[in-house]
């Protein structure tokens, strides 16, 4: 294209910035001044535009970030001919994936790569010693990253033990002080709600009636309240489509020391050296501070609301496990199971409303169960009869013709680029016609569609290929084992299903992990 689209990805890290903060860091601001100066300077005398991707309060030690997710996508659909950013850690700090894609993956597509502090522009580093620097400075970022973590945690933790606020967002019924952002006041919108809470399990209300009320009185829960206030609340239950009080978000109230005015801290760690899992800590490494904030409830509300809470781990969270493979199709829990003379599953949202379509689901143990088998059992039928005529057809090397079509195809569409600029050398020398050079040019335009196309359906074909091989990592004498599968063993069942979606006795959908053999087009 003879307009250069140039992007600039800029980042600022969450561990410099609020993340709840709704204007944009001055940090970013001056990345874009830098950035789009330096553009206008790379690009003068040429026609370019400006796309930029941004990334405010995310970390760079991984790239699950929204703004680089959708540069990449914009690179590989070809949307992209240049990538501009302000320092490697502004792409990423993780100095073997950065690498990556300097090395192999923009070359490939065709990108073009600008880091400006780091004085390095990847179309003069073809043959040369780059990617060694490349590696070296993002080593050097990653042992800065790490480092920076435990500055940063130990900072908080300083400042927890000081009496100060951290957290990103208020306990329900608490807002953060307009005026110090580190001092919590009760939010008298919803604290009502909290105490009315208390004072119903002191009296014995059960927490799931207390639930169903609160629902029947259009009360909305804390998701629903912080959405309501425009803030930027995590669902931390996306796969629950309706968002209702439940059992679990009364006893989480109850059971909640917030509410003493007690600041817990440290009860969780997620970080570089947890390999950013969540990893629960022992009460004895927690920092607690108390009377850090104005309480909402008395110790004795607190001690008698509590008092018939059992099943509770030494940390005071709920035990058991949460079951998301039988999954409610109205409003996405997991189904429970009732243990009685006759076994049942239901959804728990049938007693958090007076009527509900979650009331549908009374399905016996077995019934359900022996459904689930039956829909294995033709499935793993169905994939080993797949996987033969795949095999069969595979004798051909499909996959390596498509590999070569996609080879020469961008071999000679690289080409194109240096024909259309001898073809234009020449005719403004006066060697070719104008008609001559209009006619050359349009050609090459139709030739270059086509390679296009032939290009796509390759690589469309290539990677529905690719789809078919790693969802058949389950090995042939496993799925005849499936084939005749008698009793049902949710354990071994997960490595074919997602989740089983029930609407009914007589309606389920089964997620499967596996590829519907219909799906792909087999190449004979």
């Amino acid at each position: 294209m003879d307009k250069t689209a140039v992007a600039i990805y800029l980042r600022l890290s969450n561990e410099d910035s609020d993340k709840g903060k709704l204007e944009e860091s001055n940090s970013i601001s001056a990345q874009r001044v830098l950035l789009t100066r330096h553009v206008e300077e790379l690009m003068q005398g040429q026609e370019y535009s400006i796309t930029e991707f941004c990334d405010d309060g995310y970390s760079g030690t991984d790239f699950n970030r929204p703004g680089v997710q959708a540069l990449i996508e914009a690179a590989k659909n070809g949307d992209v001919g240049m990538i501009v950013v302000k320092d490697f850690s502004r792409f990423g700090r993780d100095y073997l994936e950065v690498g990556r894609y300097l090395e192999y993956i923009f070359p490939i597509l065709q990108v073009r790569f600008v880091s400006v502090n780091d004085n390095y522009d990847s179309s003069d580093k073809f043959g040369t010693t780059g990617g060694m620097s490349v590696a070296l400075k993002n080593l050097v970022y990653g042992m800065y990253s790490a480092d920076l973590s435990k500055k940063v945690r130990s900072a908080r933790d300083t400042r927890v033990r000081n009496g100060e606020f951290v957290g990103q967002f208020a306990p329900y019924g608490y807002m953060k002080n307009p005026e110090d952002k580190h001092e919590l006041l009760i939010d008298e919108n919803v604290a009502w709600v909290v105490r009315r809470i208390f004072r119903q399990a002191a009296d014995g209300v059960s927490h799931t009636e207390i639930a169903r009320q609160l629902n029947e009185e259009g009360i909305p829960t804390r998701y629903l309240y912080h959405q309501l206030k425009g803030d930027n609340f995590p669902d931390k239950q996306p796969h629950v489509k309706v968002k209702l009080w439940d059992n679990s978000s009364v006893r989480d109230i109850i059971t909640d020391e917030a509410y003493l005015g007690t600041m817990l801290w440290n009860r969780a760690k997620c970080g570089m050296d947890t390999n950013k899992k969540r990893v629960e800590q022992p009460r004895e490494k927690w920092i607690i501070v108390e009377n850090q904030h104005e309480a909402l409830v008395s110790k004795e509300l607190f001690q008698k609301a509590n008092d018939n809470i059992v099943g509770r781990d030494m940390s005071g969270r709920a035990t058991g496990r949460r079951n998301l493979f039988f999954i409610c199709g109205y409003c996405g829990k997991s189904l429970k199971l009732r243990s009685r003379k006759k076994d049942k599953y239901y959804c728990s949202s049938r007693v958090q409303q007076i009527e509900n379509d979650c009331q549908k689901i009374n399905i016996a143990k077995e019934e359900l169960e022996n459904a689930v088998l039956c829909q294995v059992r033709g499935m793993a039928g169905m994939l080993i009869e797949a996987r033969a005529v795949r095999k069969k057809a595979h004798k051909h090397d499909r996959k390596a013709t498509l590999e070569t079509t996609v080879a020469d195809s961008m071999k000679e569409m690289a080409r194109w680029k240096d024909t259309k600029l001898h073809l234009y050398e020449q005719y403004k020398a006066g060697k070719i016609t104008r008609e001559d050079y209009v006619a050359r040019i349009e050609k090459g335009r139709i030739r270059m569609e086509e390679l296009d196309q032939i290009k796509s359906a390759a690589l469309e074909e290539l990677d529905s290929m690719q789809t078919v091989s790693e969802k058949e990592e389950i090995s042939d004498e496993k799925l005849a084992e499936f084939s005749v599968l008698e009793s049902f063993d949710k354990d071994r069942l997960k490595m074919l299903i997602d989740k089983v979606v029930v609407y009914g006795s007589d309606a389920i959908e089964i997620v499967w992990k596996v590829g519907n053999p219909f799906n792909a087009e087999i190449i004979a």
